[in-house]
């Protein structure tokens, strides 16, 4: 009787032990929908963090995809700090030939750190201003591994860009491509009102010229069309250039000027107004160009309308340094 009850009571307990069991794997799918709900709960949680870290994914020239601040604070530059400027932002750091090669910034750039050479950072001192951000070029990619040890580092093209195309991607990167919208129709508003002024000192039949004098090599001679030191003159103003220099300039591949020898002033530089850049690193030829006949027997030496330029202003290629090529036009031309 004994072994009886307790055969029964055993029974018992593996029947009741079955139901729960059952009764938990009936409980199993709805189970299993609460928690991908809390999983994907815990997703946009995730998702959450990420927005108020205010983090983007930025795919660069070099094509690599870099998550970077949607709103830098601290940021390095190895080329950009005009572009920056122009949009509000002063980096913490940037390159040494940024802080001393622009006219146009020499009044914006007190707190910048010089961060070295821009092949040759001082990595030590950059990593010490502790960035959220560095924008680089090209130039910089064999140092890229080395940048985005301190912080992450995108790469924005410089060559075949022209000032306002680097302008408008500085301005992604930083978030501000709507300020940078607005300053380029502020830019073009002024280039109407400054031509408009103009041409009450500047006959519209008057053809202008550019001529860089010294530079990159010993003796070397070059005239410009519309890009570089030309831009402000023939593509902001709309100055005509003369039909010679137009013609060679339209063949292309002109980055560097059109380089041309003593002999050739006559054809190159035979426009009514001239725009003269002359360095300072060639003194012996700029003094043989200044000595020779076929110098001042160019039209625009004879008649006094020669403009001698500030290097650090005029061969700048930039936006700030464009806007300010405007006001420098007016002062030079209005006389």
């Amino acid at each position: 009787m004994v072994y009886r009850t307790r055969r029964y009571l055993w029974q018992s307990c593996i029947a009741i032990l079955f139901v729960v069991m059952l009764s938990a794997c009936g409980q199993s799918a709805p189970g299993s929908a609460q928690q991908q709900e809390a999983d994907t709960g815990n997703e946009s949680a995730a998702a959450n963090v990420g927005e108020k870290a205010g983090t983007r994914v930025y795919t660069d020239a070099l094509g690599r995809e870099v998550t970077i601040p949607a709103h830098p604070e601290r940021v390095l530059t190895t080329q950009y700090l005009p572009e920056m400027l122009a949009i509000g932002m002063k980096p913490a750091g940037a390159a040494t030939h940024l802080l001393t090669g622009f006219a146009s910034i020499k009044d914006q750039i007190g707190g910048i750190e010089d961060i070295g050479a821009a092949n040759a950072l001082d990595l030590e001192k950059a990593l010490a201003l502790e960035p959220d951000l560095i924008i680089a070029n090209e130039y910089n990619k064999d140092q890229l591994d080395q940048l985005n040890k301190i912080a992450p580092t995108v790469v924005v093209q410089w060559e075949g860009q022209d000032a306002f195309e680097h302008f408008k991607a500085v301005a992604d990167v930083l978030g501000q491509s709507d300020k940078a919208d607005e300053w380029i129709q502020n830019f073009d508003k002024r280039a109407e009102d400054v031509r408009a002024e103009l041409s009450a000192y500047v006959d519209d039949k008057e053809t202008f010229g550019v001529v860089v004098i010294g530079g990159y090599e010993k003796g070397q001679l070059r005239v410009y069309g519309s890009g570089n030191v030309g831009y402000t003159l023939f593509d902001a103003l709309k100055f005509p250039m003369t039909d010679m220099v137009k013609q060679e300039w339209e063949k292309g591949n002109h980055e560097a000027g059109v380089s041309i020898s003593m002999e050739k002033l006559p054809e190159y530089a035979s426009a009514d107004r001239l725009f003269v850049v002359k360095f300072d690193n060639d003194p012996d030829f700029v003094k043989e160009v200044d000595d020779s006949s076929l110098w001042r027997n160019l039209p625009a030496v004879k008649n006094g309308k020669v403009y001698v330029v500030d290097d650090g202003l005029w061969f700048s290629y930039d936006v700030m340094s464009l806007k300010a090529q405007l006001e420098d036009a007016i002062r030079l031309l209005s006389k």
